[in-house]
């Protein structure tokens, strides 16, 4: 018989800045295997589990960390392709 309260596990610690050394090659492939662990998990553990929370909490956290370096190298682009400002007239 299932409970219809949710499970309320402890809050699982973020740490983006784990992964920020990864380059976007290894953010995929780490990706790719922590998800299909996360998917095997959820044929043995139930959903909200202590170990599926920990594996998405791992997977959020690796996102945060390609999102920011995503928005940095777009950011650095931007700048760079920006004209350079003309000079004045009689200056």
């Amino acid at each position: 018989m299932t409970s219809p309260d949710p499970i309320t596990l402890p809050e699982q610690p973020h740490d983006p800045e784990m992964f920020a050394p990864l380059t976007t090659d290894e953010n995929k492939i780490l990706g790719a295997h922590l998800t299909s662990g996360w998917y095997k998990q959820s044929a043995v553990y139930p959903v909200l589990s202590e170990p599926w929370q920990e594996t998405d909490g791992l997977l959020s956290d690796l996102h945060a960390a390609w999102t920011a370096a995503f928005e940095a190298r777009t950011s650095a682009t931007k700048e760079a392709e920006l004209p350079e400002p003309e000079p004045e007239a009689g200056a």
